[in-house]
């Protein structure tokens, strides 16, 4: 498998610091960028590769404490093992959330720490499990379209009685990573999808991103360049009025590519600057 990444996290116009974080298998940051960055990838000795945003709640430093810890708590779960992927990441999810309710518990000042997560695995053979807990999105590229394929962690709008109700709905969480959860009472998103033959294309984003701009403002941003793609996403997020720290990670994959193949197909997909 080859693999291309290019990410971007900002604290937005108005918020003082930067809650989010982004993982890019290996690679970790918090601290605001205002250009995209494209992130190096080492081979993977195990054969898996891991991306993920994380949308920090609780205010100020326990934001950015929750983001960070469940990241670097992604970082160091063993994939790779006769575990089943799924089981792998429902634990890795429990148990971050657990460890996040009994900081807070124990930390007054941290009270009500807590994260969103939305992450993809991605290994070897092909296999893609996605994972989320919260409104941190993943969305699949389709040509020049976007498939989301998480679903917000949001009460639905229809269940409100009234219009005040209706309007806070976008801001409430049924669930996160932490937060004011008991240690039981979270249930992770977890899903396998197949991966085609052709290049697949993820994108992940905070609520930032998706609370600003619609999806079909984001699909006209789309470009082959995605160091284009991630610019022109946070330049419209920016003349939104960026109300929120915005991540964006752009994730593609593709299957290695014979000689043989490569003749076979010219004009095929370019190649360039792709990690193996």
């Amino acid at each position: 498998m080859k693999f291309e990444c290019v990410a971007l996290t900002h604290k937005g116009l108005h918020r003082k610091n930067n809650e989010d974080a982004v993982y890019c298998d290996g690679w970790m940051r918090n601290l605001s960028t205002d250009q995209p960055v494209r992130v190096p990838l080492s081979p993977s000795p195990h054969g898996i590769r891991i991306f993920a945003v994380a949308d920090g709640l609780g205010g100020h430093l326990s934001g950015e404490m929750a983001s960070q810890l469940v990241l670097s708590r992604l970082a160091e779960t063993a994939f790779g093992t006769d575990e089943p992927v799924e089981s792998v990441l429902t634990k890795f999810i429990e148990e971050s959330h657990k460890e996040l309710v009994e900081l807070s518990r124990a930390t007054p000042r941290h009270r009500g720490m807590g994260t969103t997560i939305a992450g993809i695995v991605v290994s070897s053979i092909g296999d893609v499990h996605i994972f989320h807990v919260g409104d941190s999105r993943i969305y699949r590229r389709e040509d020049r379209y976007l498939q989301l394929l998480t679903k917000d962690d949001r009460p639905d709008d229809g269940t409100f009685g009234d219009p005040e109700s209706v309007s806070n709905a976008k801001s409430m969480l049924l669930q996160c990573v932490g937060g004011v959860g008991d240690l039981v009472g979270i249930k992770p998103h977890v899903e396998r999808i197949n991966l085609g033959e052709k290049p697949e294309v993820f994108l992940l984003c905070s609520d930032g991103l998706s609370d600003m701009i619609a999806q079909d403002d984001i699909e006209e941003a789309l470009a082959d360049n995605h160091e284009k793609t991630v610019s022109s996403l946070f330049d419209r997020v920016c003349r939104a009025g960026a109300k929120d720290n915005v991540s964006i990670i752009i994730v593609e994959v593709l299957r290695d590519v014979s000689p043989a193949d490569d003749q076979a197909a010219p004009g095929g997909h370019e190649t360039s600057g792709v990690q193996s």
